[in-house]
């Protein structure tokens, strides 16, 4: 049973080992993040997993955050129960800014630059230099 406890982890660990960069940014349509308040969902940026999160009322914002632990890249994940990112691997709590709230984490989890590309698109990146690339590219 011990065994089979790490080994989850540890491929979680080890498929997040990829050589290759993320693209310069994402231009994604509205089925991928039209969610409703607390609801939340895993998409991919490249190779990177990024969680997006409608938070709850009142507030009601769209956040995508890269979506693995800064402790040990185990994917996080959404708590409504709890309203928390959660990392299952070592109990890295996060709250709804990415801050570190308890657990082994080091840093918080890096949010995601987002803007409107027009009425329906929505386009994000990890630097917001990449943003105005986007605009340049798709207008």
């Amino acid at each position: 049973a011990l065994g089979a406890t790490a080994i989850g982890p540890l491929c979680a660990y080890v498929g997040n080992l990829r050589d290759d960069p993320p693209p310069d940014f994402l231009v994604l349509p509205p089925g991928d993040f039209d969610l409703e308040p607390g609801q939340s969902k895993i998409i991919r940026y490249g190779p990177l997993p990024m969680l997006l999160l409608r938070t709850p009322p009142p507030e009601e914002i769209l956040k995508i955050f890269l979506a693995t632990c800064t402790h040990f890249d185990c994917i996080v994940g959404y708590k409504p129960e709890e309203n928390i990112i959660l990392c299952e691997c070592h109990e890295g709590r996060f709250d709804l800014q990415g801050k570190v709230l308890s657990g082994p984490p080091p840093a918080p989890l890096p949010q995601l630059k987002q803007r409107k590309l027009d009425d329906e698109r929505l386009v994000i990146a990890l630097e917001e230099k990449n943003l105005d690339k986007a605009l340049e590219q798709n207008t």
